[in-house]
């Protein structure tokens, strides 16, 4: 089984809500931060008949003008699609010492999947804007 080959691939793709609103920091490069939280229920029917749920909390991780747009533009309970790949977190516990480690996503693409009424209802049709995809640019994509 050693000469066995697996594909590189590391891609995710989850639908939920924010529960909170977006962080957005910058670094001491000035380069933008935005760390959000994304909710995501399951609902299912239990061997009693009963109806049964399970949540999933998921932290999110976007950098540059995509970390910028979310910050500025999303709020808590804001329905989202996230797509990008899993990344493990790892540090030291400092009151224990033990090493810890979390799995993030590192989100290359944010979509709000409802509107902002913040203007007192749904858009009309000649206001109903677009659905913009946010992406971090990668340099295979750059024609030069």
């Amino acid at each position: 089984m050693s000469d066995l080959r697996l594909p590189d691939l590391n891609k995710v793709i989850i639908a939920g809500r924010l529960t909170s609103d977006p962080e957005l920091k910058y670094l001491p490069s000035g380069m933008a931060l935005c760390e959000l939280r994304v909710a995501n229920t399951r609902y299912f029917k239990k061997k009693d008949g009963s109806k049964g749920e399970d949540t999933c909390f998921v932290d999110v991780t976007l950098w540059d003008k995509p970390a910028e747009w979310v910050g500025e533009s999303l709020k808590k309970g804001r329905p989202v699609l996230i797509e990008g790949s899993l990344k493990t977190d790892q540090w030291e516990d400092k009151s224990t010492g033990q090493k810890r480690s979390k799995i993030k996503i590192r989100a290359q693409r944010v979509v709000p999947l409802d509107w902002d009424d913040s203007r007192g209802g749904r858009p009309r049709a000649e206001e109903t804007p677009k659905p913009r995809p946010i992406e971090e640019p990668i340099a295979e994509d750059i024609p030069f």
